[in-house]
């Protein structure tokens, strides 16, 4: 009798193993190819049900989901998930919920964002059982590193301004980020610092396989040294400072977890590499004042300012230019040079008299003789022609950086004005090309405000905040900012959490985030793929500081797939307990 009951027990925990194996093929199979889509999430939803519409990525979603969930049943896998996390992530998620449901306002935004971090917490669950072993770690791992591969490229094409690509990923986002007509590539994502930490999660977890004693042949090795130098340089085309810092970050803390090994002088040369690769594309991207200007400035503030000295009034008759003389002084923080490959020169526009209605937009370009460095004056003469009929005018002058950007609509832009008398027949009575009025100056507002209307935000709210996600829709009213653009969100992943669920929902996520660092350094204690996992996680929790990706569908899915993957190193104790 005790025989065959051991019998029975051996062949029902064979049964048991086989389940097991076979949920860790299907969702490392499954989170792949989840993680290969998530980037591109079409602005256009592809499918429609009641209530709902679905976009690409939440399609693919709902398929991976599906796949593990039906994979999972039979090998009750939900036992093999770290019980303190998974506590920690339910209380997250309860906290979202009924801060949304609490929300003062726009609630149905909140529930959706609710729901957000539901899913992430069943892709970080999923992810955490499917990863268990090594083989199925690596498997995800290498599918992240194909998707970093790929954005890479599009990111480095989009740069490149292929039409082509330009085409293609208009479908999934609404144009071109630019700082100081510095283009931002951000490949298939809306924003820049979006793809940023995508490829800062990709770069880590390539450098964990990279210096992964398992990788031994040359050309492995060689291939995985030019994807990394793939992912660093679409990084650097971000133009996004953090993702430099998160990038350098990682390369400090795979070198060190790695110098205490057997193998610590093939990691730290792999490493050197790598460093001295990014060290070169980074001072070979852009020119050293661009470099400069992005590394010490937010954004581009104070970059484009002019100070004009110019003729109180000028007349001309409509059908001849005249030479008007003025001095400009750069009173910016970039230089103006006529001959760049975005070039800036002086102009000028006609506007009514008595309003701010525009009669006639961009006049002739007049180039700068050599390159105004800032702080200097220059002296020229301008050739202005007039709006194309006769009257009083103001002439309202301007600098352009060709397709990039008009000086008068940069944020404290100081506006300079002469008094026009205009003389001679309609030369022109079609319909003017250009803005009906003086355009308005651009709002950009620092991280400093946008913090401080957070505080705000959390004092008038502090028990359940304002909503998951409603920072973006209220911060207006808690600032001094005459107008408020509804995507910008806090620039913080931290604050954003502790605006939108208040203090209930900022005591769960630090929860999670302190069991989530646990295993982490569980993970970086047990090898070179561990310690890219737990680079890939101080990637996020470093430019979580500057940043805010949870509202993002491609960063938080490969986000909750990184934590998973930590989470798959439970700690020395909570592994005992479950073996208990």
């Amino acid at each position: 009798m005790a025989r065959s009951s051991m019998t029975a027990s051996t062949v029902d925990a064979e049964e048991q193993a086989r389940f097991l194996a076979t949920y860790e093929r299907v969702a490392a199979a499954a989170l792949g190819v989840l993680v290969v889509a998530a980037p591109f999430e079409a602005l256009k939803p592809v499918l429609h049900v009641p209530g709902q519409s679905l976009s690409s990525v939440e399609v693919a979603l709902i398929a991976a989901l599906s796949a593990c969930l039906i994979a999972g049943a039979r090998a009750r896998v939900w036992q093999r998930v770290p019980h303190q996390a998974a506590i920690a992530w339910a209380a997250l998620v309860a906290a979202a919920v009924v801060a949304a449901l609490f929300a003062p306002e726009f609630r149905s935004n909140a529930v959706h964002m609710a729901g957000r971090l539901g899913i992430a917490a069943c892709i970080w669950g999923a992810t955490t059982i499917a990863a268990r072993s090594s083989a199925a770690r690596l498997r995800i791992v290498h599918a992240v590193l194909l998707s970093g591969f790929i954005v890479s490229i599009l990111v480095m094409a989009d740069f490149a301004g292929l039409a082509i690509t330009s085409r293609f990923l208009s479908a999934f986002r609404a144009g071109v980020a630019v700082v100081g007509a510095q283009v931002r590539a951000s490949g298939p994502f809306q924003y820049p610092t979006i793809a940023s930490m995508y490829l800062e999660m990709a770069f880590a977890l390539g450098l964990g396989v990279l210096v992964s004693s398992r990788e031994r042949s040359r050309w492995r090795t060689a291939g995985l040294l030019c994807l990394l130098a793939i992912v660093a340089e679409s990084v650097v085309l971000t133009f996004t400072r953090t993702g430099l810092l998160a990038m350098a970050g990682s390369l400090l803390l795979v070198g060190a977890l790695q110098w205490r090994g057997p193998e610590r002088k093939r990691s730290a040369g792999l490493i050197a590499v790598v460093a001295v690769i990014l060290a070169v594309e980074l001072v070979s991207s852009r020119s050293a004042e661009m470099l400069m200007l992005r590394l010490s400035s937010e954004g581009q503030g104070r970059w484009f300012s002019a100070v004009y000295d110019v003729p109180s009034r000028v007349a001309l008759d409509t059908r001849t230019p005249i030479d008007v003389p003025l001095t400009i002084t750069n009173t910016g923080r970039a230089t103006w040079d006529s001959d760049a490959a975005e070039p800036l020169a002086l102009s000028y526009h006609w506007v009514a008299n008595d309003s701010d209605e525009v009669v006639a937009w961009e006049g002739i370009r007049t180039p700068f003789p050599a390159p105004v460095r800032p702080g200097r004056t220059v002296s020229l003469t301008a050739q202005v022609d007039g709006p194309g009929r006769p009257g009083r005018f103001r002439l309202m002058w301007d600098i352009e950086q060709q397709h990039r950007l008009w000086f008068s609509t940069e944020p404290d832009a100081v506006l300079a004005f002469s008094t026009g008398t205009v003389t001679g027949p309609v030369t022109y009575k079609g319909i003017l090309s250009g803005p009906r009025r003086i355009p308005k100056m651009a709002v950009r507002p620092g991280r400093l405000v946008l913090w401080a209307a957070a505080a705000r935000m959390f004092a008038a709210h502090p028990v359940l905040g304002v909503g998951p996600d409603n920072y973006r829709l209220l911060y207006g009213r808690y600032s001094t900012l005459n107008e408020a653009d509804p995507r910008v969100h806090s620039n913080n992943m931290y604050i954003e959490i502790l605006a939108g669920t208040g203090l209930v929902g900022a005591v769960t996520f630090v929860w999670v985030g302190v069991l989530t660092a646990r295993a982490a350094l569980s993970a970086a204690l047990e090898g070179a793929i561990g310690a890219g996992i737990a680079a890939a996680c101080g990637a996020i929790a470093v430019h979580g500081l500057v940043d805010s990706f949870l509202s993002f569908t491609g960063t938080y899915i490969l986000i909750a797939v990184t934590l998973g993957l930590a989470s798959a190193y439970a700690p020395w104790s909570e592994r005992y307990a479950h073996r208990v």
